[in-house]
Parts: C-alpha cells; sequence; structure tokens
C-alpha cells in the first residue's frame, strides 16, 4: 500500500472542473476536465519521487518517500501493444524509508526487471528496519489478547525472485530465495510462548509458487481471478538456524455484473510447520485489524467488498469478512471466529490506467478503529 498524496487528491477533485476540451493541464482530464494523473503515469519516465503515508495501527502513523525510476513511459508500451507490436513490461527500480510515530523505522531498495517480452520476470530487493510491534500470543482468549506485550525486532533482509510464464498462458511459475537476520527484544519478561532461540536468528528459505492471473488489471480490478499457491521452505543447507516451512494460498475474485455495481471476494489460507519463530508464524490480514494481532501455525479467512460507482469517478464501498487462526487445521473448527468490516471510497485518479484511490474506515470485532489510504486494491 503506498498511497500518493491522497489528501491533496480529494481535495483538488472536488474543485470546480473546466468544460470538456478546455485546457487544463497535465493533471486534468481532457475529457472531462477533472483532476487526474493519466497523463503523468502514462508520459514521464525516469525518476519518481512517491510519498508514503503509514496508517498500520500496529506501527503507528507515519510516512516517508519512495523513489522509483521507470525504464519507460507505461503507455508507451500501452499503445504499442494497441497497435499489434511487441508489448513488454518496463523495468521498474526503487528505494524507499520510512519513520512512524511510535518511533518504528526501515528503509530498502528494490529491482523489477522482465525480459523476453514478458516471459521472465525478476524481482530483487533487500534493507533493513526496526520495527516496535506487539505481542498478542497465539490464543484469542489469552490474556496477552487484551494486554499484548511490546517488542523490538531489527530485521536485515534480502529476497530473490524468478518468475517464469507457461507459453503464452496467464499461468507463472516461479522460484524465489529469502534470507532475514534478526535480532528481539521485549520490553518485558519473555513470554512462555517464546524460545529464547528466536530472540537472534539466521533465517535462509528456498521456495516456488504457482500464479493463475486473469484480473483485467494489475491495478485495481473489476473482473478476473488470481490464485497463487506458494511455499517456502527453510533449511540449514539453505542458510537458516532453523527448520520449518510457511505455505499460503489464496484466491481474489472480482465480478462487476453492471455497469454501476460490482463485488469481490478473497479467501486467504496461511500455515506454518516445524520450527517457525514466533515472528514467521502466519497472522490474520483483513482491514480492521493489527498486523499480528491473531496469529497461530494455520490461519483461515474470508473477506468479501461490495462496490457502487456514484458516477464515472466516485465509487463507494463496504466490505466485511471473518478468520479463524488455531495450531492445526482441526483446531480452526472449534476456534472462535474473529470478523471486521467497513466501509470506504474510491477517486478514479488516473482513467486510462483504471486506477483509483481513497480510504477505507474500519472495525474490528473487538471494537478496534482503523482507517487505510488506499491506491488500488486493497488486496495484494
Amino acid at each position: 500500500m503506498i498511497p500518493r498524496g491522497t489528501a491533496l487528491t480529494l481535495l483538488l477533485a472536488l474543485t470546480p472542473a473546466p468544460a470538456v476540451g478546455q485546457k487544463g493541464g497535465v493533471f486534468r482530464d481532457p475529457e472531462d476536465g477533472r483532476l487526474d494523473m493519466s497523463e503523468w503515469l502514462l508520459t514521464k519516465k525516469g525518476v519518481l519521487p512517491i510519498p508514503i503515508i503509514i496508517t498500520e495501527p500496529a506501527l503507528g502513523y507515519g510516512g516517508g518517500l519512495a523513489v522509483a525510476f521507470f525504464s519507460q513511459p507505461l503507455g508507451g508500451e500501452a499503445s504499442k501493444r494497441h497497435q499489434g507490436q511487441e508489448f513488454s513490461v518496463p523495468m521498474i527500480a526503487g528505494a524507499a524509508a520510512f519513520y512512524t510515530s511510535d518511533g518504528s523505522a526501515g528503509g530498502g531498495a528494490f529491482l523489477f526487471y522482465p525480459f523476453r517480452h514478458d516471459q521472465f520476470r525478476y524481482l530483487g530487493a533487500l534493507g533493513g528496519a526496526s520495527l516496535n510491534l506487539d505481542f498478542f500470543g497465539f490464543d484469542p482468549e489469552s490474556p496477552l489478547a487484551d494486554k499484548p506485550l511490546g517488542y523490538t525486532i531489527d530485521p536485515r533482509f534480502v529476497v530473490q525472485r524468478m518468475q517464469a510464464r507457461i507459453k503464452q498462458t496467464p499461468l507463472f511459475a516461479g522460484l524465489h530465495y529469502l534470507y532475514v537476520h534478526t535480532k528481539t527484544t521485549f520490553d518485558a519478561a519473555l513470554p512462555e510462548e517464546i524460545p529464547d532461540r528466536d530472540l537472534k536468528l539466521g533465517l535462509g528459505g528456498l521456495g516456488t509458487s504457482l500464479e493463475y492471473d486473469t484480473r483485467d488489471n494489475l491495478l485495481d480490478a473489476r473482473r478476473g481471478m488470481d490464485i497463487t499457491a506458494s511455499g517456502t521452505w527453510y533449511q540449514k543447507a539453505f542458510g537458516s538456524d532453523l527448520a520449518f516451512g510457511r505455505y499460503q494460498v489464496q484466491g481474489l475474485f472480482y465480478w462487476q455484473p453492471e455497469k454501476r455495481w460490482g463485488y469481490g471476494l478473497r479467501v486467504d489460507s496461511r500455515f506454518a510447520t516445524g520450527d517457525a519463530p514466533f515472528f514467521m508464524k502466519p497472522f490474520l490480514q483483513m482491514r480492521g485489524l493489527e498486523s499480528g494481532q491473531y496469529a497461530n501455525d494455520v490461519t483461515l479467512l474470508t473477506e468479501g467488498e461490495l462496490r457502487y460507482s456514484i458516477d464515472a469517478r466516485w465509487t463507494i464501498l463496504g466490505f466485511g469478512g471473518g478468520g479463524r487462526v488455531g495450531e492445526t487445521l482441526g483446531d480452526l473448527g472449534s476456534a472462535p471466529t474473529v470478523g471486521a468490516g467497513g466501509v470506504g471510497f474510491r477517486y478514479l485518479i488516473a482513467r486510462q490506467l483504471g486506477l483509483g484511490t481513497g480510504l477505507d474506515f474500519a472495525w474490528g470485532s473487538a471494537g478496534q478503529f482503523a482507517f487505510y489510504i488506499q491506491t488500488g486494491s486493497a488486496w495484494r
């Protein structure tokens, strides 16, 4: 989630628009005269600064700056594709840094490099952070669920991933490697659920993935689906102090049966096996829940979203869902359901890219409140 000056965007969107056809500059759409970033995103290349606004409850409020380099304008290749010419996604390189109100900070750099006409996609990233977080335990009904313990974790990480398209299909097969070195300190006595070994670790994992993606828009889909299955195995041979595995199966489904109405569905299951450290166990990731608040070896959640377009630019939406966590898959049947939901709105900030930006307001089943600045889909 990388919001891009959303407050200013929404303010400008409400200002009176010039008549259609009247010159409005690079940030006005020639079709309706309203605020639009399409021209900027489709024609500019080189270095682009991107403000970062953080509203994640686990980290507090904060911000930062990302600097991205595009090897070519996004619109240049879109035009080639429209004309039946060879199409390739641009190379993107960037770096980012952030700081939040609770003292968390971090930064990193990345490179996304597609080649052979988008038959292969490489992604590399490295960085580090110092994050001040809370540990809620692994039982939603334990005392820690209401009175979490604060801790600080200092990860340093390297990620390498290669994906290959299967012929000309929307199916990608991938191979990835992750190495992270962590040092953790608790504000008080170490909880009994956490062994001493988890406080300083080097973890190296090799994994694979399959992704079937038919979405009409990778940034902000309205139709299609994205189904992903992945697994990562952490072993001594890969540079890991502990042996364990992490797995995920996720399905994102989008429908737009009418011009104004649309809806989506997300189903997500994650699980860990072996001696996974506490900070590598899966947790429920859903709007309205603090990151890491509901964690265990197995998680399962379902979330739905209903959209209604007021006009060509403005959309309101409602969303909600529920999830469960447990030590094993069999425990999910008797585990309590954790719910969350809310409302939001979007403004179509880049019409030619189908990209919206706006706010989501969410509440958890325990009364938690959070708001999120969104650019593109809330689901990743």
